[in-house]
């Protein structure tokens, strides 16, 4: 499990779920004016740090078999999405 940070902009997203479920995601933080893209394709688990105003995320199971847990961490809030099934896509926006 991740661990929240004292950092307000600190955002941690932990991608988790069934071994070996594959994934795709796009993140979009947001730094002021500035917007920073970051594609990824992974297996679970994984874990990511970035630091911005807000995000966008979208996360797809590109497994046929298994799911996926999605958990965001920012400024103390904790989102939590879960999916299964090969193609399904969660959409997250935390600010």
């Amino acid at each position: 499990m991740v661990q929240a940070s004292n950092d307000a902009n600190l955002i941690e997203i932990h991608i988790g779920g069934d071994p070996n479920t594959r994934f795709s995601a796009t993140f979009e933080i947001h730094q002021g004016d500035e917007i920073i893209t970051s594609q990824v394709e992974e297996t679970v688990p994984h874990t990511y740090r970035y630091h911005g105003e807000m995000l966008e995320a979208s996360v797809r199971q590109e497994s046929e078999q298994g799911g996926l847990t999605v958990e965001v961490r920012k400024s103390g809030n904790v989102s939590r999405s879960s999916t299964r099934g090969m193609s399904s896509e969660m959409k997250l926006r935390i600010r």
